[in-house]
């Protein structure tokens, strides 16, 4: 009788980290942006958007670990939450979701972006990267529009561009997943051990 408990209790919490990993499993991806402003010189904006069209699966982008010569201005257009001192929160409602961060140019930016996609539909969201001059009027030079983005699809790989000159993305794996793997594969190993006892 108590064999037969352990081994119902360690299928159940198999189940349980199985069931807990599928939020992970969900969950889109992460990527840590460097902006390089060395070649530019004063002051402007880092232009951040998350937009897409009507009908779009919902989707978010939450932008932590900031890190750079950002001023405490900011203009925000649409479904955009927080600061660059904490985290900035997108959502893709269905106007132009925008943060224009000012910005003092000479230097390294940095932040992380993980992204959340609905599954299902055919309509994705767009995340883009530029660089504005102080005037608001145009982009910095050397540029004429986005230096990066982040194309996301219910159901698919997330399509990544970035300008080599501008910015680099790098694929932060998810560190949620990490723990769920390392507990399921102790427990599938304490599994076969007490299965080979008997």
């Amino acid at each position: 009788m108590i064999k037969h408990l352990t081994s119902f209790f360690t299928r159940a919490l198999l189940a349980l980290l199985l069931a807990g990993g599928a939020h992970a499993a969900y969950a889109g991806p992460m990527y840590h942006f460097t902006v390089d402003t060395r070649n530019l010189t004063g002051t402007g904006y880092l232009d951040l958007t998350f937009a897409a069209l009507a009908g779009a699966a919902p989707a978010t982008a939450t932008l932590t670990h900031f890190d750079g010569a950002f001023d405490g201005t900011a203009l925000v257009t649409g479904a955009v939450g927080g600061n660059v001192g904490s985290t900035v929160t997108f959502g893709n409602g269905p106007t132009f979701n925008e943060l224009l961060q000012a910005v003092t140019f000479g230097g390294l930016l940095s932040f992380d972006a993980a992204f959340d996609i609905a599954p299902g539909g055919t309509i994705g969201t767009g995340f883009g990267i530029a660089l504005v001059n102080a005037a608001l009027d145009n982009y910095v030079p050397g540029t004429s529009g986005n230096v990066a983005t982040i194309d996301l699809m219910p159901g698919a790989p997330a399509t990544v561009w970035a300008d080599a000159a501008f910015v680099t993305a790098t694929r932060v794996p998810e560190p949620a997943g990490l723990p769920l793997f390392a507990t399921g594969c102790v427990l599938a190993a304490l599994a076969l051990r007490r299965r080979a006892r008997s």
